[in-house]
Parts: C-alpha cells; sequence; structure tokens
C-alpha cells in the first residue's frame, strides 16, 4: 500500500468538499499574543492556496513558503522541510528533481542516519546533528515507570529547552547553508517535527513571518505526519503517544520562552548565538523573500 502525504505551503486545516475539492477555512489570528510571540509582528495576510507535493516514502513533507514576512512574502519553491528521506520511491526522487531541490540539511543523530540512510546522486546531504534526546528520555521514564502525561510534556519542553541552551550553534549553520545554497533545499530530521520544526520556525521569524503563521506551520506536523506502525507500544497509553509523537504549541513556546531567559530577547539570539548579523539578514531576506 502506498501512503501520500500533501505539502501545503500554508493552509489551514482542510476539508473535501463531496465533489473532491479542498476547501480551506478562513485564517483567525489570535492577536493576544503567548510570551513567545511578543516580539513586533508584521500584519498578516490571506494564506496562499495549498500545493500538494505527493510523495510514497515519506510524510511531513511540505513547502514552507508563501506566508507574509515583513512588507512581501517568504518566497514558495526555496525551502522544504519534511521528516527523514531514506525510504523515498523513484516517484519520490523523480518530484524532488522536478522541484529542484539539490541540497538537505539533516538534523539527525549518527545512530539515526547510520540506521536509515540515503544518497541519492542529485542531492548533497549536510548533517547538522543533533542527536535526540526524547527516545532516551522515553526509555528513562520506562525503566522508572513514570510514563504518564506529564513526563510526557516534561521531557518535550527539555528537548526544546535544551535546543537553544545545548545546539544554538548547529541551528546557526542552518542560516550558513541557507545562504551559501542557490538550489531548493529540504530541512529533515526523523519525523521532521521537533528539530525542523524548530530549525524553520527560527527561519521564518528571521525572515519576519508573523508568529500566528510561525505557529501555524509547526502544528501541521499534526495533520502531515505519518507515524511508524510499531507493533508494541510497552502498554503506553494513546495520550502519552500523542504528545511524544505530535507537536503542541506549548513545546515551541517553551523554546523561544528559553531564548527570552538566555539571551534576553530573539534578536540578540539570532546576533549573537546564529552569529546572524544585519548584513547576513539583509542577504538572506534578499534570497528568501519577495
Amino acid at each position: 500500500m502506498h501512503f501520500h502525504s500533501f505539502c501545503f505551503c500554508s493552509a489551514r486545516v482542510a476539508h473535501m468538499t463531496p465533489h473532491g475539492h479542498m476547501q480551506i477555512p478562513p485564517k483567525t489570528v489570535n492577536m493576544g499574543l503567548s510570551p513567545f510571540q511578543q516580539e513586533s509582528a508584521v500584519s498578516v495576510s490571506p494564506l496562499p492556496s495549498p500545493v500538494s507535493c505527493p510523495l510514497e516514502g515519506a510524510s511531513n513533507f511540505r513547502d514552507i513558503g508563501g506566508y507574509a514576512a515583513g512588507s512581501g512574502s517568504f518566497r514558495k519553491g526555496r525551502v522544504y522541510r519534511s521528516d527523514h528521506l531514506a525510504n523515498l520511491s523513484s516517484q519520490d526522487l523523480d518530484t524532488l528533481q522536478e522541484l529542484g531541490i539539490a541540497c538537505s540539511l539533516d538534523f539527525r543523530g549518527a545512530h539515526e542516519r547510520k540506521r536509515s540512510p540515503y544518497q541519492y546522486s542529485f542531492l548533497t546531504s549536510h548533517a547538522l546533528t543533533v542527536e535526540p534526546t526524547v527516545l532516551p528520555d522515553f526509555l528513562d521514564m520506562l525503566a522508572k515507570g513514570e510514563v504518564d502525561v506529564k513526563a510526557a510534556h516534561g521531557t518535550m519542553n527539555k528537548t526544546y529547552s535544551e535546543f537553544v541552551t545545548a545546539h544554538a550553534a548547529t541551528f546557526g549553520r542552518v542560516f550558513d547553508q541557507l545562504l551559501d545554497t542557490h538550489t531548493p533545499l529540504v530541512l529533515h530530521c526523523t519525523a521532521g517535527k521537533d528539530r525542523t520544526g524548530f530549525a524553520v520556525a527560527l527561519l521564518h521569524r528571521a525572515a519576519g513571518v508573523h508568529p500566528d503563521d510561525v505557529m501555524h506551520d509547526y502544528l501541521l506536523t499534526n495533520q502531515f505526519f505519518r507515524r511508524p506502525d510499531l507493533p508494541d507500544n510497552r502498554g503506553i497509553s494513546d495520550e502519552v503517544l500523542d504528545i511524544l509523537w505530535g507537536v503542541q504549541p506549548e513545546f515551541l513556546e517553551t523554546a523561544f520562552k528559553t531564548i527570552d531567559k538566555t539571551h534576553g530577547n530573539l534578536e540578540n539570539f539570532f546576533q549573537s548565538a546564529l552569529k546572524l548579523s544585519p548584513a547576513r539578514r539583509a542577504a538572506l531576506l534578499e534570497r528568501y523573500t519577495a
């Protein structure tokens, strides 16, 4: 059986009409910004139309472009996000080549890459290693018999906090690659939800995308990620698995709260931790916004 995920540049929750057409509900914007959203934000324009990008061997694959950014928008067809790329079909490879994708940024850890390697002649892969912590913490919870909702939330929030405190230099390298790469590229980890989600959120914020749209793109994972079919969940409740396999606003907010706590504000984090100087920021905007 073949499964397909769809790449929605920035669609809200979509519904199928009786005639098989996709309907996108009007966008609603919550202007009561959370602590993560307290940076000054641009006004929000209507979301762009969805673009379908079916892949058989990967899920959570989508174009991150089309969002309002400053006085323009984030360019479509330049940056994509996905879960891992090890199981792509020949048709999937044709799709990536048709999209012009010639570079991948792989956030997986060493064991993850060894377990699910890939090498495609048209794709240059750059390892930006962020070793996973959710699985080790999860196994520790199992050993202690502490697998519950509270522990699962704690594990996820710890992971997102450590993206800032332990891995900022690696996420800074994302911007090096974005500025050095002249072809469309795809960012991914194993599930394409946490490490990839944070990297995309940073890129969107650096480009001036409204915080509501940053959160919206992040949460699309809950629609487009296809969980692996595991034979044994070790008696873990669906509620806990939903936390560990999904994304929630709280997780991304934890990362940005950690930025505020450790660096004062997001702009300081961009310049001091990610080495995104005003000149580099301007070059980023020139290349990825229009």
